[in-house]
């Protein structure tokens, strides 16, 4: 049985949750390897206990080894260069591309990383469905690490394709102090909508308002990225949180670990993993008016219910109001209707099921509650210009 190493963060919630996707495609595949788990800081130190003759691959995330107080997530370079060196395949987590050494991206190995665009796109829709704020803003984290520029990039494209013209870009560093932050958000129209590249970052957001008597969520809206308790549930007032699916990626990394023990020909390559983005809302995004609860409300029940026959009847049902008062308020707040919204839901669970299963067409159809395969193939190809057939080949990949 080969033996593979996993070196996660999995003191924070995407390490865990990777972890679930490695087991989940050993599950589904029946693939069978020995693991050896490493917790502790990730470096070529670690092959003194597990001799490198004996391992057959290697996945592994960011080092945190400074903690979780400064949070300073480190490139294990020295453990990819010397895994390089003898030519052990290696599949890394969230390791930006200019960090890799330049020995390993010669080597057998793959590089991935959720989609920063569509985490972006998915916070600007978020708070422009509230339609309750009148500024927006972003803060970034590690200014020097294109992810976070990328988050933000996307977040106020998004905005404006909605009609949100107001955005700004916080152009420091929330980790270099929280004085310059607080004026920045300070100078925002009120109420306003900030948007931070992780839940390290919102958090340092939430200092700053708190410094400046700034209310949140009365006059900032807070967002951060990863929804980790350490940092969303521990803070004042709690913080809502985008949830990536880091599932997804560790599945997709168990995945391409296999590929490459079974073709030594693999080359090295870089993959986005696509997923659904899900919102945890918490305190520091708590709608203020009554028509932007029922909309969040009514959010809720769409995400946790679409495939599961819901429709505007059911959906007014369980709100208490009249199916006319529930479009009204629906589009009023959010510009779309609730239908639009239950076929959005669904088509990216469709998505996310071509891309992570083998379940046919016709069964993808009857798992995200679409009247029939016909239809389903019809709205998939208007909404993302492509045949799921064409959508189930490998996507964002390019050899480096």
């Amino acid at each position: 049985m080969p033996i593979v190493v996993v070196a996660l963060p999995f003191s924070y919630r995407e390490g865990v949750d990777e972890y679930n996707g490695v087991m989940r495609y050993l599950r589904e595949t029946g693939t069978s390897w020995n693991l050896r788990i490493v917790r502790h800081s990730f470096s070529a130190g670690i092959f003194d206990e597990f001799p490198i003759d004996d391992i057959a691959g290697v996945i592994c995330g960011m080092d945190f080894r400074q903690g979780i107080v400064s949070y300073e997530p480190n490139c294990p370079a020295e453990a990819l260069n010397f895994l390089a060196a003898n030519g052990v395949p290696v599949v890394g987590l969230d390791i930006p591309p200019a960090s890799v050494p330049r020995r390993c991206r010669k080597g057998r190995c793959a590089f991935l990383s959720v989609d920063s665009e569509m985490i972006g796109r998915r916070a600007a829709q978020y708070f422009a469905d509230a339609g309750e704020y009148d500024e927006f803003g972003f803060v970034g984290a590690f200014s020097d690490r294109a992810w976070s520029r990328d988050r933000g990039a996307f977040f106020a494209r998004e905005l404006r394709r909605l009609g949100c013209r107001k955005v700004r870009i916080f152009k420091g560093d929330a980790r270099d102090g929280e004085s310059g932050l607080a004026a920045w958000i300070k100078g925002l129209a009120k109420p306003a909508a900030i948007f931070a590249a992780n839940d390290h970052c919102a958090a340092v957001v939430l200092r700053a308002c708190a410094d400046a008597e700034i209310r949140v969520p009365h006059d900032a809206a807070v967002l951060g990225v990863d929804d980790d308790p350490v940092f969303c549930v521990h803070t004042s007032p709690t913080l809502s949180s985008l949830h990536p699916d880091f599932e997804a990626e560790g599945y997709h990394a168990a995945r391409a670990l296999a590929e490459l023990l079974s073709d030594c020909r693999q080359k090295s390559r870089s993959l986005v993993v696509n997923g659904i983005v899900t919102v945890t809302e918490r305190m520091s995004t708590a709608p203020s008016s009554t028509a932007g609860r029922l909309v969040r409300r009514a959010d809720e029940i769409i995400a946790e219910r679409s495939c599961s026959g819901l429709n505007s009847d059911v959906l007014a049902s369980m709100l208490g109001i009249s199916r006319r008062l529930l479009d009204m308020r629906y589009r009023q707040i959010s510009g779309r209707s609730v239908r639009e919204t239950i076929e959005t839901v669904r088509l990216e669970r469709a998505k996310q099921l071509l891309f992570d299963t083998r379940l046919s067409h016709r069964e993808i159809a009857r798992s995200c509650s679409f009247s029939s395969e016909s239809y389903l193939e019809k709205v998939f190809l208007r909404k993302f210009g492509k045949t799921m057939g064409e959508f189930r080949r490998p996507t964002k990949e390019e050899d480096s």
